[in-house]
């Protein structure tokens, strides 16, 4: 089987992505929010957009330091945690994501779960498949339309597979970025 090709999967991914920022911004002009993510189940094909607001941290940091008795460190890290995030996987919900994206999500898992597949090869597609990601997301920046949502003082952004730290993420698309730099 022969690897999916990343060019029209980066072009689609943005494509929709800013379509879903789009609306997202639209039904939610009246918060402000510290950070955006893509968070990546790559092995799937899976993409999910996240935004979160120090409002929504704030609870569930709250709720971590009663259940959980959360350290300060413990906190830090939760606030870049995709999956603690009030707005985890948005596009999820919007109705010209599924449409848009099951060939591509379809392509990349069939071909990554394909048993005749060398797992270096899966492992080198998958993190080429990261930096397509993290393309996308330069590409976002760069496009203006997260400034349709209200950004607070040092909004950050971050792509991040499900199974890396975000040190590993951060370095992967400080890479990226510097490639559109040159």
């Amino acid at each position: 089987m022969q690897a999916p090709d990343l060019l029209p999967i980066e072009d689609q991914l943005f494509a929709l992505s800013v379509e879903s920022i789009r609306q997202f911004a639209a039904e939610h002009q009246d918060e402000s929010f510290y950070g955006f993510g893509i968070d990546c189940m790559a092995d799937m094909g899976m993409f999910l957009l996240c935004f979160n607001s120090e409002a929504a941290f704030a609870g569930t940091a709250r709720e971590y330091i009663e259940r959980f008795q959360y350290s300060a460190a413990q906190l830090a890290e939760l606030k870049t945690n995709f999956g603690d995030w009030k707005y985890q996987d948005f596009n999820q919900e919007q109705p010209h994501w599924d449409p848009g994206w099951d060939t591509y999500r379809e392509a990349i898992s069939d071909y990554l779960t394909d048993d005749d597949i060398d797992i270096d090869e899966a492992n080198a597609y998958v993190e080429q498949l990261m930096r397509c990601v993290c393309r996308v997301l330069v590409r976002i920046e760069r496009s203006g339309i997260l400034e349709r949502t209200r950004m607070d003082r040092g909004f950050t952004t971050a792509v991040m597979d499900h199974d890396e730290t975000l040190q590993e993420a951060t370095v992967r698309l400080n890479s990226v970025r510097a490639e559109f730099n040159d």
